[in-house]
């Protein structure tokens, strides 16, 4: 075996995912162009809005969270209960402040809930710790990174870009090409009241016309990618390389024997449960 690198479904080389923080009104403008041009992503919720049966005006109402998240092009994940700064609080208290709102929103949308993007962005040891505890298993910062590789500890994954940078970003993930190495993802974030307030939807609706177009690209939830990495990364193979089983639920692509030279290499497909003889 010379090489057996991670490819998305399809053996796709790329992916696309969004993420959108608070849970707001104008959430679902943007669910509606996503719907229109298959796009994937994922939404985070406060849910102190909620408590004694409240349903406020300026937040997504319990129904409209729950349609949300039956829909197979959407996740809905946590953004702490209270939204509080996780960096100035004691363990206990920002372990609670998870646990209350992955409990909540998985009553809400009676779904097992383990992605989360953190209050305004900040994280540090304690606050990875809680996230540990509370058995979330990704959990998405601001910090921009510019580039498009996948996350070497998912409890700090930087994103990509804020949407305001992501058309120029976009056109170097379009033209990023690295055939033996892991495959790329483009990640965008932000929140939606900013396309009201800087009156710039059409920015949005442009990079989503531009992506759709692009078959080479595998559009999903955050989650989706993290499940995705971790059935690959259980593959199990035999001492001789030759055979591969896959002991997921997951049906995975693997580039075998690829060089650095674009499109070398064979994908082959690794199906969940199964045992697949890589070579004679």
């Amino acid at each position: 075996m010379k090489s057996f690198v991670l490819r998305f479904p399809n053996g796709k080389t790329k992916a696309m995912t969004f993420s959108y923080d608070d849970g707001i009104p104008a959430d679902l403008r943007l669910i509606e162009l996503m719907k229109k041009y298959g796009i994937k992503g994922t939404f985070n919720i406060n849910t102190f809005h909620y408590e004694n049966g409240n349903e406020p005006e300026n937040r997504l109402k319990k129904s409209e969270l729950k349609e949300i998240a039956d829909n197979p092009l959407f996740e809905i994940a946590c953004h702490g209960h209270t939204h509080p700064h996780y960096t100035f609080l004691p363990q206990s208290v920002v372990t609670d402040d998870i646990m209350t709102n992955r409990k909540e929103i998985e009553a809400i949308t009676d779904k097992i809930i383990r992605g989360f993007a953190y209050p305004y962005g900040p994280y540090n040891e304690i606050s990875e710790e809680s996230i540990k505890a509370a058995d979330i298993v990704y959990a998405r910062t601001v910090k921009s990174t510019n580039d498009f590789f996948l996350p070497e500890n998912w409890l700090q994954w930087h994103p990509t870009c804020h949407h305001k940078n992501s058309l120029e970003l976009y056109d170097k993930f379009e033209a990023f090409n690295r055939a033996v190495s892991n495959p790329v993802v483009m990640y965008v974030w932000g929140h939606t009241y900013e396309f009201d307030n800087d009156n710039n939807w059409e920015l949005i609706e442009e990079l989503f016309k531009r992506c759709h177009k692009n078959h080479d690209i595998w559009f999903a939830t955050n989650m989706e990618i993290y499940n995705y990495v971790k059935a690959f990364k259980s593959l199990v193979f035999s001492a001789d390389g030759k055979t591969v089983h896959n002991p997921s639920r997951t049906d995975v692509f693997a580039l075998l024997d690829g060089y650095w030279e674009p499109d070398s290499g064979t994908p082959i497909l690794v199906p969940a449960g199964e045992t697949v003889k890589l070579y004679d």
